[in-house]
């Protein structure tokens, strides 16, 4: 029975059961004698007894409550202020505590993990119940963990409430825990913490400025390392702007493969009405593209003007980088399984073949199993002309043709996002139609020297990224060359994007030549991002940043 339940410092007298899952054990104190906690005077007069009753771990599936008989013994000191005091169980108890202290750390590891609501719930299911505000009292009550001070740090943000209050987790890279979280994002807190741990070596962050100055004022001596996933993201955005303001102009290129081709971008007007709206919903459009151009050209911040008029900052930023008004780019859907017989539908197509049963039906004799709607729908987005049975109430006007690309006749072009997405790929990972789609828009001067510099510098650092026997042998000198080919490009979106490279060009070279980066830093994030999901994204900042560490 000793062995069984086992008290630190008492004896069991009995175990008896209690309802149907519950465990009530009697035990006192096994010592025959106890020490003042004020004068240390052991004592063995006793002065009265009474019982505590605290909740302990479950065992064998049961709650377990213990009927603990405490003494109250005589002090004999006649110099001490005390005259009585309860004989003390330090290892089992806390005073005036109404569980163990084993229990006590039990629940506060589950709150720790699943925060209160569903630790509470776990916690009856264990056999050790508690209220939610008494499991997050506990995990306050956890002590922080202790952590060598770091030599490589990584710097990133995360979002307490996305768009409106940003923190910081700093993440110690070579042991890949987290260190701390900050409550803000300001180059003033990352310097203080920084002051007060001056064993800080290299420091990897993002391209922020407040981290770039906080990283120099709290740690001059440290290396900083811009992530190279970073780099290559602010290079697509500078691209997909670029292209933005430029779309216009490229949607009027021709095709390099072949001629014009006649062929509609989008579904034939099903009434006059629905024509209607769509002109109604370009206009209104239109008219919020030249506000936008209007306040930029006053000097109004993009920001500002974003919440002023109510849009989305990045409608607002691609209005005031478009030369023209930037048209819906056509979206073309996926082939699924008519992949295997594009080309055999192409040909067909090509042959003046438009109906869509026929086609369904010669692809059914070469092993075609899907239905006759997938084919039409495909051969709807690539008809000249409507359906010989189309309604006639479904057919165009007198007025009105097919819907036809706003450029011309040639080919619709894939959206200035997915171009800048292809330009930064390598060019042996996309396919026939992204080629041809990429020299079609090689054809402009601009866009064919700006590709040859997006290309060199995507390059540049995904060879840095990978293992050290593919990397080039000098990547300072080949960065030198490319920012002084960038900045004489006469392309401004280029220019500004080496500008601000060049002002971080200390941090960008350490991506080159480091293997640190910010990788690390960001699974934190998505793992504080879970933990603040368990809590309904409602938890404080300190209870947060405690079941982070924790967790750590």
């Amino acid at each position: 029975m000793q062995e069984l339940f086992v008290i630190p410092d008492c004896r069991v007298v009995t175990v008896e059961p209690v309802g149907a899952a519950g465990l009530h054990v009697a035990a006192q104190v096994k010592y025959s004698h106890a020490c003042c906690p004020s004068c240390q005077q052991p004592s063995q007069s006793v002065h009265s007894r009474y019982h505590r009753h605290p909740a302990d771990l479950p065992s064998l599936g049961s709650a377990v409550h213990i009927d603990l008989l405490v003494r109250r013994f005589y002090c004999r000191n006649p110099i001490c202020p005390r005259r009585t005091f309860a004989e003390p169980v330090p290892e089992l108890l806390s005073p005036r505590a109404r569980r163990t202290r084993r229990l006590a750390g039990a629940q506060a590891r589950v709150g720790a993990t699943c925060g209160g609501e569903a630790g509470a719930r776990l916690l009856h299911c264990l056999g050790m119940p508690s209220s939610a505000d008494t499991v997050l009292r506990l995990v306050r009550a956890l002590p922080l963990p202790e952590y060598a001070l770091p030599s490589v740090l990584g710097v990133d943000d995360w979002a307490l409430r996305k768009g409106r209050s940003y923190g910081t987790i700093l993440v110690d890279l070579e042991t890949h825990r987290v260190v701390d979280l900050l409550p803000d994002r300001t180059a003033q807190t990352l310097t203080e913490w920084l002051n007060d741990r001056g064993t800080v070596t290299v420091i990897a962050r993002d391209r922020s400025t407040e981290y770039a100055r906080g990283s120099a004022l709290g740690a001059p001596r440290a290396v900083q390392v811009a992530d190279r996933w970073h780099l290559l993201q602010n290079l697509r955005q500078m691209v997909e702007r670029w292209l933005a303001g430029v779309y216009g102009r490229l949607r009027r290129l021709p095709p390099v493969s072949g001629g014009a081709v006649a062929r509609r971008v989008g579904g034939y007007p099903r009434s006059r009405a629905e024509a209607a709206a769509t002109a109604d919903s370009r206009a209104r459009r239109h008219a919020l593209y030249e506000e936008v151009r209007r306040r930029v050209a006053a000097g109004e911040k993009l920001l500002t003007i974003s919440r002023t008029m109510g849009l989305a900052r990045g409608t607002v930023r691609s209005y005031a980088h478009a030369q023209q008004f930037p048209e819906r780019a056509v979206r073309e859907s996926g082939l699924g399984i008519l992949a295997l017989h594009r080309e055999y539908l192409e040909a067909r197509l090509a042959e003046g073949n438009e109906n869509a049963a026929a086609l369904w039906r010669e692809l059914q004799d070469r092993g075609f199993a899907g239905s006759a709607k997938q084919v039409r729908r495909w051969l709807n987005q690539r008809r000249t002309t409507p359906a010989k049975f189309t309604p006639h109430k479904w057919r165009p006007g007198p007025t009105e043709t097919a819907s036809t690309s706003a450029t011309g006749p040639f080919p619709a072009l894939i959206s200035p996002r997915q171009l800048a997405w292809r330009l930064v790929q390598a060019p042996q990972g996309i396919d026939t139609a992204t080629t041809e789609a990429l020299a079609r828009i090689s054809q402009d001067p601009e866009v064919a020297k700006g590709r040859d510099l997006v290309r060199r510098f995507a390059e540049l650092i995904g060879r840095c990224g990978v293992r050290s026997d593919a990397r080039p042998a000098n990547p300072s000198a080949i960065l030198d060359n490319w920012l002084t080919d960038a900045l004489s490009c006469g392309i401004p979106a280029v220019e500004t994007f080496a500008a601000g490279v060049r002002q971080d060009e200390a941090a960008v070279k350490a991506a080159l030549t480091m293997p640190w980066s910010s990788g690390q830093a960001e699974g934190q994030v998505n793992k504080l991002k879970l933990i603040k999901r368990q809590m309904y994204g409602r938890a404080s900042f300190n209870l947060l940043r405690r079941r982070v560490l924790l967790a750590a």
